[in-house]
């Protein structure tokens, strides 16, 4: 079987330690599945970041947002991209806003579909949200 590691993914043997980058395996290993999918965010095979982005989406993880920011910044896959922006909708938080914005303007369709689809989620959940608060209230 053939091991990565999960800081720089590149083949490592049974070490605690890897060779290339110095990681202390041992400590990666005790890691959340939340961290491990956002550090799967950086992964060399493009099915992994989707697939990351799409649980870190799912679980509506506020610690990805600027992970997830960053990957559709740098990334120059539209289907990467266009993962990050859907899990971005998910989450729901408004500072994702002025980068969705961006994408809606400048992405490719997919990206821009998106990222339209993402702000009206974003919208609609502070929709949801205020009408929440004034049901408290009353």
């Amino acid at each position: 079987m053939t091991y990565f590691c999960p800081e720089c993914w590149r083949e490592i043997g049974g070490d605690g330690i890897c060779a290339h980058c110095g990681a202390d395996l041992t400590k990666l290993a005790e890691s959340s599945y939340e961290e491990k999918l956002i550090r799967a965010l950086r992964h060399p095979e493009p099915t992994t970041p989707i697939r990351a982005a799409t649980i870190l989406g799912e679980i509506g993880s506020k610690a990805a947002l600027k992970p997830l920011l960053e990957l559709v910044n740098s990334s120059r896959d539209p289907y990467i991209q266009e993962a990050a922006v859907v899990a971005l909708g998910k989450i729901g938080d408004r500072r994702a806003l002025p980068c969705l914005e961006r994408w809606r303007a400048e992405g490719s369709v997919r990206v821009r579909l998106a990222a339209e689809q993402a702000i009206r989620s974003i919208g609609q959940e502070k929709s949801e949200n205020l009408s929440q608060t004034e049901r408290c209230s009353k």
